[in-house]
């Protein structure tokens, strides 16, 4: 049996073995802070964003990426790499996966005689895990589904007409709660824009937020065409409730 599926953890009432990827997303918050932390396990790597801001209107946060490797019991040796005050900073850390719960492991930290921006660890195998940050749930239904075909299909009415003739929709969607936000492309259904101004349209990045309503039907919120993530910063800007896991 292949190693790492032998030291395979528990995520989602699944195994998570050397062929399968997920992303998940952490969070802790309290009167003065919070620190958030999305992770995408594949076999033994592990990756993603770590950010930690404090909620003084003054105060500096730090963001950055993580990289390291996932070994027995969940624990994570990774390496987080951020900006705080416009430094660039790095240092070690050690975190535990344990349920929904992901935990930053506490230990003494040495600054690196070879790099002096950077902090390492003095004994890894020495850090104490206190506060855990929980599991936001989140997920990305898949193409075929009933629920994605729904959000599609909530998209598909305003954006043929205002593309002036029916589209098809090809990217990825997240859910969370009755929350959706789809990233992708729009493309012709018949593969030929009727003109110019609609082709020059979608060429450009297709973004939409979306809410279910009491009745349990998507509806779009917030949508739009952008080379870039203005379309989905002003959607979380308007509807501040929006859970921030789809704005990752």
């Amino acid at each position: 049996m292949n190693k790492l599926l032998v030291f395979g953890i528990l995520l989602s009432g699944h195994i998570l073995s050397a062929a399968e990827a997920e992303t998940l997303f952490f969070a802790e918050e309290n009167s003065k802070e919070y620190t958030r932390i999305v992770l995408t396990l594949e076999g033994n790597k592990v990756s993603g964003t770590q950010n930690w801001l404090p909620k003084a209107p003054d105060g500096h946060g730090a963001h950055g990426v993580i990289n390291g490797t996932l070994g027995e019991g969940g624990i994570m040796k990774v390496l987080f790499e951020y900006t705080i005050e416009g430094s660039e900073q790095s240092e070690e850390e050690v975190l535990k996966l344990d349920g929904d719960k992901l935990y930053i492991g506490e230990g003494q930290l040495l600054a690196d005689p070879k790099n002096e921006s950077r902090l390492r660890l003095q004994d890894p195998g020495k850090v104490v895990f206190k506060k855990p940050l929980v599991k936001v749930p989140a997920h990305e239904p898949k193409a075929g589904t009933p629920e994605r075909k729904a959000i599609m299909d909530a998209m598909r009415v305003p954006v043929s007409a205002e593309v002036g003739q029916e589209v098809v929709f090809t990217g990825t969607v997240r859910v969370s709660g009755a929350w959706a936000r789809f990233s992708g492309h729009v493309d012709p259904a018949n593969g030929k824009a009727k003109n110019e101004d609609v082709s020059a349209a979608l060429e450009l990045d297709f973004s939409a937020l979306l809410q279910k309503d009491a009745k349990g039907a998507w509806k779009v919120l917030h949508k739009g065409f952008a080379g870039d993530i203005g379309v989905m910063e002003e959607a979380k800007e308007k509807y501040p409730k929006a859970p921030w896991v789809l704005f990752e």
